[in-house]
């Protein structure tokens, strides 16, 4: 078992050196950890381990190996990879791959904040990726038999978008496969109610497109700004998902093209046949919508995108990892153990690792790090218990909290004092702090009699504008200049702040009589707050022929939608439709959603006239159906008609229907009689 010491870092863990506690669930808990070997070789990992009374539920046992067995046999670069799971002194753990990006509902929740949301093709392509790395999942063989995986938990929780713009799905925890040890029983619901298939809903026997019409609802959701099944309670959430009754998201969002809104809604078709064959189709048919319609797919990019969202907390994590490795190095120059050696089992410094927060919005765990937040989300299996809430040093406020999984994890102060220990060849003997901050080596000695080959380095730290200095988390005084002394060579963390403002530097005490500046940012003006991002709001009119005007203004339609520009919350809007064959409606609306409001407004036929029985069969109108060799993108008279195939009604007469594919273009000639339907097929592929 764990030793007492458990929660001190750094500290030597089986194969690994744990170098901070990342999270705490009811069940488990996260750590960013190293890999070391010969020749300075480090490589970066995330350590998921059982918590020890858990490690004795022979049960809960068998389902982490399960998770660990199923996410053993994926290795795809659109899925959060699994490198180990071993056994160290009594406690089962997972070591995977370390992502240095944001969870989906992260990078979602941060573009509405910052009113940059993404692209109708950004949102398109994160989709492609997941469900290259789903299909993958679902196809896997292993000696030739299928591992028949059905990830159960599909949600923007567990789509991880990297800051290089890759596009990752992760945590298996709950995956079903037929490798398990543990088999869920029939009618158990496992999942996030929002994001569950219908049959899921009912606890019904599983296959891949329970996980595609997950991805459905994830690209409903992106490409509208609307949460599709979420109600007042779990109980209403569910019900809806049962029903499955899905808008297209062009009646939300008039930029969604209609050949778009065909490949959502079929991959969010209540009964599971009516869907794709599986996440394979679903990316192809997303492909070919996108490489047909989108001019310039660089112009999509992730990288820039994430770049530009996240661009303070990159920073942020560039300087820690900095820091970090640099207390690695001096951690090996003054003779850290290599994991597994019996000399130096578990080597930690003075202080203990906060505990983690509690858990978020659909099991999301949100953690405060200090200065340096990061954040994890999650599996779902981490949050079936509460977790205490995280101790925080009265001195230092405590930052806003994110969601996400932050994996550059930034370096505590803790870690940091570990160079002054081990530098000295000190063991794990606790060190000995002075009245000023500053750590003397783990001797016995105090700082007032630092040993013989000790030098004392004294600095001036000027913050102006301050009103605390800390010096490794350990007050120092309340004014703007503060004399402080310590070690030669040693490395402190210098944290001055003037109310919520602050700003963290590290330097090294090499220099006596230097003086360290620290600038505390600005505080923002109020010309600096963005004003609030006005709602979309779209007037839709049935039928789509009618004119509109609102509150006096004729708007154009298109689809049958009119778009109303500088409307604002509470905004009461007079609208008036007008069409040839109907009845005229007024009608007053009030603008109450703050992101997309959308008003219906369908006018009544009037009473119809007696024509004659002759002309009105010659001009009701016939249809076509289209279909093409491989596919091909279908127009009349100039107007798209969509992907085949293609099936339209048209008024009765003669058409030349225009068929693309890439560059490859065909016209054909097509009769439309009355009541009657006419087929056309092209063959499109290479001559």
């Amino acid at each position: 078992m764990a030793s007492p010491n458990a929660n001190l870092f750094p500290q030597a863990f089986g194969r690994y050196v744990l170098t901070q506690k990342i999270a705490m669930g009811g069940m488990a808990e996260i750590f960013r950890a190293k890999s070391l070997g010969a020749e300075g070789f480090e490589k970066v990992v995330v350590i998921k381990r059982i918590l020890p009374h858990f490690s004795e539920d022979e049960g809960f046992v068998t389902m982490f190996k399960d998770e660990a067995r199923v996410a053993a046999h994926l290795s795809h670069a659109n899925v959060v990879q699994i490198f180990d799971f071993d056994e160290a002194e009594g406690l089962f753990y997972i070591a995977m791959e370390y992502v240095e990006g944001q969870d989906l509902k992260r990078v979602l929740d941060q573009g509405a904040k910052k009113g940059q949301p993404l692209s109708i093709a950004q949102a398109v392509h994160i989709i492609i990726e997941a469900a290259l790395g789903l299909h993958y999942a679902h196809t896997r063989l292993v000696d030739g038999e299928p591992l028949n995986i059905v990830h159960r938990d599909v949600s923007p929780h567990n789509i991880m978008v990297s800051f290089s713009g890759e596009v990752k799905i992760m945590d298996f925890g709950i995956a079903k496969a037929a490798s398990r040890s543990t088999k869920t029983r029939v009618g158990t619901v496992k999942g996030k109610c929002a994001y569950m298939s219908p049959e899921q809903a009912r606890g019904k026997p599983l296959d891949a497109r329970s996980d595609l019409f997950a991805l459905g609802v994830c690209l409903w959701e992106m490409l509208t700004g609307k949460r599709l099944f979420v109600g007042e309670s779990d109980f209403e959430t569910l019900n809806n998902v049962l029903k499955a009754e899905v808008p297209a998201p062009s009646e939300l969002n008039p930029e969604v093209p209609k050949e778009l809104d065909a490949i959502v809604l079929k991959a969010l078709a209540r009964e599971r046949d009516d869907r794709q064959a599986d996440c394979g189709a679903f990316a192809g048919e997303l492909r070919r919508w996108y490489y047909s319609t989108v001019a310039d797919p660089d112009a999509a990019s992730l990288k820039g995108y994430m770049h530009e969202l996240f661009a303070e907390d990159i920073a942020r994590i560039r300087s820690d990892v900095a820091a970090e490795v640099a207390m690695m190095e001096q951690l090996r120059r003054n003779g850290l153990a290599a994991p597994g050696s019996n000399s130096q089992q578990r080597r930690v410094v003075t202080g203990s690792q906060p505990a983690a927060r509690g858990v978020q919005e659909e099991r999301t765990m949100a953690l405060d790090a200090g200065p340096n937040e990061h954040t994890l989300a999650l599996p779902d299996g981490l949050a079936s218990a509460g977790v205490a809430p995280r101790s925080q040093n009265p001195a230092v406020p405590k930052p806003k909290s994110r969601t996400g999984w932050y994996v550059g994890v930034g370096v505590g102060a803790a870690v940091l004092a570990a160079i002054a220990v081990i530098a000295s060849g000190g063991g794990s003997k606790p060190a000995k702090t002075d009245a000023a901050g500053a750590t003397a080596p783990g001797t016995g000695q105090t700082a007032e009699s630092p040993p013989a080959k000790a030098r004392r380095i004294g600095i001036r730290i000027h913050a102006p504008g301050a009103q605390q200095i800390l010096v490794d988390d350990n007050p120092i005084c309340t004014e703007p200049d503060c004399d402080f002394g310590g070690d030669e060579g040693k490395t402190v963390k210098i944290l001055a702040r003037s109310g919520e403002r602050m700003k963290i530097i590290y330097h090294k005490l090499d220099q006596d009589g230097a003086t360290v500046d620290v600038k505390i940012p600005e505080a923002a003006t109020p010309t600096a707050v963005a004003a609030p991002q006005a709602p979309m709001v779209i007037v839709h009119v049935e039928p789509p022929t009618a004119t509109v005007t609102v509150n006096d203004h004729a708007l154009p339609l298109s689809n049958s939608n009119a778009k109303v520009v500088d409307a604002k919350l509470g905004d009461t809007l007079h609208v008036e439709a007008k069409a040839e064959g109907y009845r005229s409606e007024r009608q007053d609306f009030v603008v109450k959603n703050p992101q997309i409001e959308t008003f219906v407004l369908s006018l009544e036929k009037e009473k119809e006239k007696r024509v004659d029985t002759a002309r009105a069969a010659q001009a009701s109108p016939g249809k076509i159906v289209v279909t093409a060799a491989p596919w091909a993108k279908v127009s009349v008279k100039g107007k798209d008609l969509g992907l085949t195939p293609v099936k339209t009604e048209l008024p009765a007469g003669k058409y030349a229907l225009t068929l693309t594919k890439g560059e490859k273009s065909k016209t054909v000639s097509v009769t439309v009689k009355p009541g009657q339907t006419a087929t056309v097929n092209v063959d499109m592929r290479a001559e």
